[in-house]
């Protein structure tokens, strides 16, 4: 006999669509489909980073007070300290905030996006981690470009977000 999980579901709708740049949607548009996945008690809306300051942090606070299920709204961070600052105070209304601290783990990708080498990668994922988790009680650590990683690398990139309060 099998029995039934809790299954979570998270929705990247409103993040995948602001990376693409081929879908174009309206203030009202993002904020209608994030009542609807509301509405179905989908487990986690993801929203992408704020870039805009002004419309990207009204935005985020606009879909915070209008989810009231068990929603958690998840926003990742631009890799910088004030940047962590910023999308908590945009969910700040929110039920269930959640910051996603998302950075590459590739040796590639970490000189090529971040200009660093593995050493302060884990650095500013210890800080970016830390920063998160005493401005919010929900931090997810994503490792972004993980299956080009070198294990090692990975392992203890995750390690140092876990051991400064990354909780997803």
């Amino acid at each position: 006999v099998l029995q039934m999980q809790k299954l979570s579901i998270a929705d990247v709708t409103l993040k995948q669509a602001a990376k693409s740049g081929n879908v174009s949607l309206s203030f009202r548009e993002k904020i209608e489909i994030a009542k609807l996945l509301n509405k179905i008690h989908v487990s986690v809306i993801e929203l992408p980073a704020i870039v805009k300051e002004k419309t990207d942090m009204l935005l985020v606070k606009s879909i915070s007070s209008s989810v009231t299920a068990s929603s958690i709204i998840a926003v990742p961070v631009n890799l910088s300290e004030g940047d962590v600052e910023r999308v908590a105070q945009a969910l700040s209304a929110a039920k269930k905030p959640r910051i996603q601290i998302e950075v590459p783990t590739s040796t590639v990708q970490m000189e090529y996006i971040c200009g660093k080498k593995p050493a302060a990668m884990l650095q500013m994922i210890a800080d970016l981690t830390k920063r998160a988790k005493a401005l919010c009680d929900d931090i997810e650590f994503i490792a972004d470009d993980a299956t080009r990683s070198e294990p090692d690398f990975l392992y203890k990139a995750i390690e140092t977000a876990i051991e400064n309060g990354a909780t997803t």
